[in-house]
């Protein structure tokens, strides 16, 4: 049995023609662990931006919603993850494509292991910025207003926010900024979890602490792509 995990694809984000290749890239990646993937999860940030109007779908990711659809329809479960950049989806990727949308976090258990999966951001409850921006973006009273803004506006003025945003965090140095980890030790300590897997560093990680596996799952802007598949007890990253 293998599971594959990915993660910060970021399609969408400007310049277009780079979000192109960065998705015939994620495709295709998904295209070879079609045959041995026993299920796939995709833990966030795979859209830069996304937001799901009632009588409008976003432009692009045909690609990408395709290979998902046909990945489900061939019976491989997908788990598709709300990111802090694509937290707004709804019915319409369950109902078109058959994947399986978390809005924040996943706990099962696979090969009898005991996972827990995210992206990360709202990890580290120390951050009060991240956890303030994360209760907005939340809030049902400003997706609502937010829907009555006509979407030439609303997706222009969400990737720009979103680019500004990119050019100030680009990665995070884990040995300065460790907090992840800590608060990664005491979710497994509480919930006695064998494994923790994550994104959103765009920093991949692989440590092995005392039989509790954490791991960052690198990101498609500066590592390349690519992501991690868990077998037989171990995780390896994969490109």
């Amino acid at each position: 049995m293998k599971y594959y995990f990915a993660a910060d694809v970021h399609l969408g984000l400007p310049p277009a023609a780079e979000s192109r290749e960065r998705e015939r890239r994620f495709v295709e990646w998904l295209d070879r662990i079609k045959p041995e993937a026993s299920e796939i999860f995709l833990l966030g940030d795979v859209f830069d931006f996304w937001f799901e109007y009632s009588k409008v779908v976003p432009k692009g990711f045909v690609r990408t919603l395709g290979k998902i659809a046909e990945l489900c329809d061939a019976g491989i479960p997908v788990h598709l993850f709300a990111g802090n950049h694509d937290l707004w989806f709804r019915d319409y990727i369950p109902s078109e494509t058959g994947a399986i949308v978390h809005p924040l976090d996943y706990e099962t258990v696979l090969d009898g292991y005991r996972f827990y999966m995210t992206h990360g951001d709202a990890l580290n409850t120390d951050d009060r910025n991240q956890m303030f921006l994360r209760s907005i973006f939340t809030s049902r009273t400003l997706q609502k207003l937010y829907a009555g803004i006509h979407p030439w506006l609303g997706l222009t003025f969400a990737h720009a926010w979103s680019a500004s945003n990119r050019k100030k965090h680009k990665g995070i140095d884990f040995d300065a900024d460790n907090r992840f980890y800590v608060h990664a030790r005491r979710k497994a300590e509480k919930g006695k979890y064998d494994c923790l897997v994550m994104g959103h560093l765009h920093l991949p990680l692989n440590i092995n602490e005392n039989g509790f596996n954490f791991v960052v799952l690198p990101d498609w802007l500066s590592s390349g792509g690519g992501g991690a598949v868990f077998e037989n007890g171990k995780f390896s990253f994969v490109v």
